[in-house]
């Protein structure tokens, strides 16, 4: 049976909506008691297959489209094969990406799911990515005394391995909450150290064996956050800071080998708005970002900056071809070429028609022309949610009905206290 936390309702935000522009396209949210495209009602009843063990394809680790945006209520998601692992109150979920039905990632028949040190779903983790044929983790949790863990699973779930700790004890520095995830790319994993050490080192080392790419001076500043990037042969890292006078600030390191070969590429103005939620993509040398109501194109190694449109949002998936931008206000996904044109825009009227409770969405993750979007209802970061697939190329809504937490019971509106399932 799962447990409960009460945590107290700090804020409720409220979409607003408006018309609709030209380029607008018609909304098409599909039934949620109509059969995904290509099945029938029966097949429809039934579960999907779970991920064979010892299967799925090889990638270098990193997945640009899937490393994007990490919600509140999903904060890992990975593509496998032939679908998605999605993390929801420290489970894990599979996917079917052709018809998006959903079942918990564990196939032991007699596993309740509610004893997370026998579950095959259970990792609580905001790492997850895909590498040599199985699923990778990473995990600091009591069961491995606190000491950050890379960590692996088969594709069905079976399997779970510790691979190697990736901290000693001398780097503990007492409770830590990470705000960051690491990065598995190309044999080796990148992750930050409490002394805000940036380190990488090659999959089944020990931790003395860990090199330092980068050490962050952060006595004059008051909090910060990592995301790591690769493209081509780069391995990047971003670190978003506010200073002792209240300006948030980007900055973006090339990795080198060692400290001494690490170098600052760019660095965002001082603003005073929060760049922790800065939407950025990297390809072919070039950084796109949002910031103050702009869509930019930094050239990286030549140093140009332009800004390719004025957008209205701060919330965007990006491909190697296309921005996707979320617009609260609008409440539509607008599609930008990396060139800053506008090529269409989908509007997002008819979800909001269907649940009038949804208070605030999050960009979770785009995969050619399928962008998934997760929508809180009752109050904000609720609880009860619902994950969404937009169609960008047709237009077309479809709201993912195994979602774990769709059927969630709303937060009590007369205490204001949410009832969260861990």
């Amino acid at each position: 049976m799962k447990r409960t936390l009460l945590m107290l309702l700090c804020a409720v935000l409220l979409l607003s909506g408006c018309q609709g522009g030209p380029e607008r396209r018609p909304d098409r949210l599909k039934p949620t008691d109509e059969p995904p495209p290509g099945t029938s009602d029966a097949s429809h009843q039934d579960v999907p297959s779970p991920p064979s063990a010892g299967g799925g394809t090889t990638e270098g680790g990193f997945q640009k489209e899937m490393n994007v945006n990490h919600p509140f209520r999903l904060n890992a998601a990975c593509r496998g094969e032939g679908g998605y692992y999605l993390e929801n109150e420290g489970y894990i979920y599979y996917m079917e990406a052709a018809t998006g039905r959903m079942i918990l990632l564990c196939g032991k028949p007699e596993c309740s799911h509610d004893d997370h040190t026998t579950c095959n779903a259970w990792a609580n983790t905001k790492f997850l990515t895909f590498y040599d044929g199985r699923l990778w983790y990473t995990n600091r949790d009591a069961m491995h005394e606190s000491i950050l863990t890379l960590c692996t699973m088969e594709p069905d779930g079976s399997n779970h391995r510790d691979v190697q700790a990736l901290m000693t004890e001398r780097d503990m520095k007492g409770w830590y909450m990470a705000n960051y995830e690491p990065m598995l790319w190309d044999g080796e994993i990148y992750f930050v150290l409490q002394d805000n050490r940036v380190c990488k080192n090659r999959i089944g080392g020990d931790p003395e064996d860990n090199v330092t790419l980068f050490e962050l001076d952060a006595s004059d500043k008051l909090n910060w956050d990592w995301s790591f990037w690769a493209d081509g042969g780069d391995a990047y890292v971003m670190c978003h800071y506010l200073d002792g006078d209240g300006y948030y600030q980007a900055v973006l390191y090339l990795l080198g080998d060692s400290s001494s070969e690490t170098r600052e590429l760019w660095r965002s103005p001082e603003i005073a708005s929060d760049v922790g939620e800065l939407s950025f993509y990297i390809t072919g040398g070039h950084l796109y970002y949002l910031d103050a109501g702009g869509f930019w194109d930094v050239e990286l190694y030549a140093g140009s900056e332009k800004k390719l449109a004025v957008v209205p949002g701060s919330q965007a998936l990006f491909t190697d071809k296309e921005m996707f931008l979320y617009s609260a206000s609008d409440r539509s996904v607008a599609v930008y070429g990396l060139d800053g044109s506008h090529k269409s825009e989908i509007s997002l009227a008819s979800i909001f028609e269907t649940y009038d409770d949804i208070t605030s969405c999050d960009p979770v993750f785009i995969d050619g022309d399928m962008f998934y979007l997760l929508c809180y209802r009752g109050g904000y970061l609720s609880v009860a949610s619902s994950l969404f697939r937009i169609d960008t190329a047709s237009g077309e809504i479809r709201e993912l009905r195994d979602w774990p937490a769709a059927d969630n019971e709303l937060p009590n509106q007369d205490t204001q206290e949410y009832i969260i399932p861990i």
